[in-house]
Parts: C-alpha cells; sequence; structure tokens
C-alpha cells in the first residue's frame, strides 16, 4: 500500500470512533463540570477539546510520513486530556471512571497492555495538572441528570467499540481464508496445488467409504512439454499449460478436483463416477489436448500420458492410491505416450 493510501486509511479507521466517544464524552463530562465554582476555561477547553481535536488528529495523521506514529501520539493526547478533566470534575468515580476506560479501551487496543499503561500514566499526569491549577476537592455527589448524562458514553460507546472489534474480526477472519486461499493454488493456472492435494486426500481418507466411494484418481504428464519449453520459450510453455487447465476444467465436474501436481504434472481425482465415465472423461481430455497441441503449432506439440486408478481395497491410503496411478501412467509413457491407461 502505498504511503498516502497507508496514511487516509488509518485516519479514517481512528476518526470516527474519536467523534462519537468524545462527542458522547461531552455530555457527561459538561453535566459535570457545568455545576462546579469556577470559570469558564475549563468549559472552553472541553468544547475545543470534544469538538476541534478529532479534526485535528484527523489531519495530522493523514500529513504524517508516519501516521501510525502519529496516532500513538494522539492517543496519548486523548489519555492526558481524560485525566485532566476527571480532575476538573473532582474525580467523581462515575464520570472520571467512565472517560478514563473509554481511552484506556481505545490504548489497548492500538497497542496492548504496555500502551494502555503509557496511557494511565499520562491520564495520572493530567490528573495531577488538573489538581494543581484548580485545586477541585473530591466530588461524589451526582444528580438524576448527571448520571443520565454518563449513560450514552456508558452504553453506546461500549457497543460501538463492540462492533469495530467485531468488523476487524471479520476482516482478519476474510484475509486468513483469502491468504490461506492463495497459499493452495497455483498461481500460473489458477487450480489447486500440490498442497491443497494434500489436504483434500487427508480428508477424504478420514471417512474414506463415504467420501471416495466409485472415485477415480489420475495422474498425468504433458508430453513433449520440455521440448515446447527449450525450442519455443518458457512463455509458450506457461501458455500451454495454461491451455491444458483450461481444457481439463471443462472436461470435469463441480464435484472434481483439478490440481497442477508440479512442473508439467497434473492430478485429478473424479467422484461418484462410474469406470467407462472415467475412461470418457479422460480420453475426451486426451483428445482435447492433442487438438490444442495441433492449433498451438507446436512441432511436435503437447499430449497426455494419463495414469488412473480406480478407489479400491488395495488403495488403503492416499499415498498406495497415488502410488498406482503413477504406475499406470508410467505404462502410459512405455507404450509410446499420448494414452489412458488405468491401474489393474
Amino acid at each position: 500500500m502505498e504511503p498516502a493510501t497507508q496514511s487516509m486509511t488509518l485516519a479514517k479507521r481512528f476518526y470516527l470512533p474519536r467523534c462519537v466517544g468524545l462527542g458522547l464524552g461531552f455530555l457527561a463530562l459538561f453535566a459535570n463540570l457545568a455545576t462546579l465554582p469556577y470559570g469558564q476555561l475549563v468549559l472552553v477547553l472541553l468544547i475545543v477539546y470534544c469538538f476541534a481535536w478529532p479534526h485535528i488528529a484527523y489531519l495530522l495523521a493523514r500529513m504524517n510520513a508516519r501516521p501510525v506514529d502519529m496516532e500513538r501520539r494522539s492517543m496519548l493526547v486523548d489519555a492526558f486530556s481524560a485525566g485532566f478533566f476527571a480532575g476538573a470534575m473532582g474525580f467523581n468515580p462515575i464520570p472520571s471512571t467512565a472517560i478514563v476506560a473509554m481511552v484506556a479501551m481505545n490504548n489497548m487496543a492500538m497497542g496492548g497492555p504496555r500502551f494502555m499503561a503509557s496511557g494511565l500514566f499520562a491520564s495520572g499526569l493530567g490528573a495531577a495538572l488538573a489538581y494543581l491549577a484548580l485545586g477541585v476537592p473530591f466530588h461524589s455527589a451526582l444528580t438524576a441528570y448527571q448520571i443520565a448524562a454518563c449513560v450514552p458514553l456508558l452504553a453506546l460507546y461500549s457497543l460501538s467499540l463492540g462492533h469495530v472489534c467485531f468488523i476487524t474480526a471479520l476482516k482478519l477472519t476474510r484475509q486468513k481464508k483469502q491468504s490461506r486461499q492463495v497459499s493452495r493454488t497455483d498461481h500460473l493456472t489458477g487450480l489447486a496445488n500440490r498442497a491443497a492435494l494434500k489436504d483434500i486426500l487427508d480428508e477424504s481418507f478420514r471417512t474414506p467409504a463415504a467420501s471416495l466411494e466409485n472415485s477415480v484418481i489420475a495422474l498425468i504428464d504433458v508430453d513433449e512439454f520440455k521440448h515446447i519449453n527449450d525450442t519455443y520459450g518458457h512463455s509458450a510453455g506457461d501458455r500451454t499449460l495454461q491451455k491444458i487447465s483450461a481444457i481439463m476444467r471443462g472436461c470435469v465436474r463441480d464435484q472434481d478436483t483439478v490440481v497442477r501436481y508440479g512442473g508439467d504434472e497434473f492430478c485429478l481425482i473424479l467422484r461418484h463416477v462410474s469406470l467407462s465415465d472415467a475412461v470418457a472423461s479422460l480420453e475426451r481430455m486426451r483428445l482435447l489436448v492433442q487438438q490444442a497441441g495441433e492449433d498451438l503449432g507446436f512441432e511436435p506439440g503437447p499430449t497426455l500420458s494419463i495414469g488412473a486408478a480406480a478407489y479400491n481395497a488395495n488403495a488403503n491410503t492416499s499415498a498406495r492410491w497415488i502410488h498406482l496411478a503413477d504406475e499406470a501412467r508410467y505404462e502410459a509413457k512405455k507404450r509410446g505416450r499420448n494414452k489412458v491407461v488405468f491401474a489393474v
């Protein structure tokens, strides 16, 4: 991600929660500060902090070359301010706990326990400044109006933070799923790769009677592929593999699996299929690749040597099943290539 885009993304991520949190915090703080006997300066500071600071922090994060560092500094400003306003209202337990806890939750989400501890230290500094500058005595009395003003902060902000955490968890799950999918996909052909095949076979052999009954595995070599690579170049080899992959996908059903096994090797798993239908599918695949090789203009063109094995009592492990198909593939090559041979 480009630095400018990263700055905007991070700034937007914290902008709305800060606006919501400080807007709700203003209600709780104003209801308590307005009753205390000192000048209007603290109220002016509160208005500036709650309604101007979110926009200032947003701009600072966007303009900074390292938006993460700038946002961490802004969150420490939030922590300091929470402590200051808690001290300014005489450390009234309910609103003080609400605003300090709100900031502590943000800091925990941002940087874990160590950063939360830094935020609590900043809150302590802010509280000490308020106490020394204003000398407000401890004030614990609360009217029904003041309690009501704290309710939105206590309830709505917790819900909004929970929603943000939920959305973040969904994104992480999606990214993890996408990363796993990428790690199981061959980048050239878009087919499943060998690692994916291992997982598929491991899962299938946990309940082989249900998942592998009337199934066929086939190992496939692309004949003359090395000649194509050496004579026409690797880009021609890549186009050949992509063309063959598309033909294979077109010859199987949704419940079947097509895998790039490695290099010029492929693997198929045909599920719940009769032996005659499996032979027909593999023969059709072989003929289509032979025809495509002629259309590509390569001389000689690619063909397929296919070895297949039906699942049976002899194929009691995935390694054994693959071995049977590999032996049949070797026999197909031995017979002159461009053939389909089934293990007996």
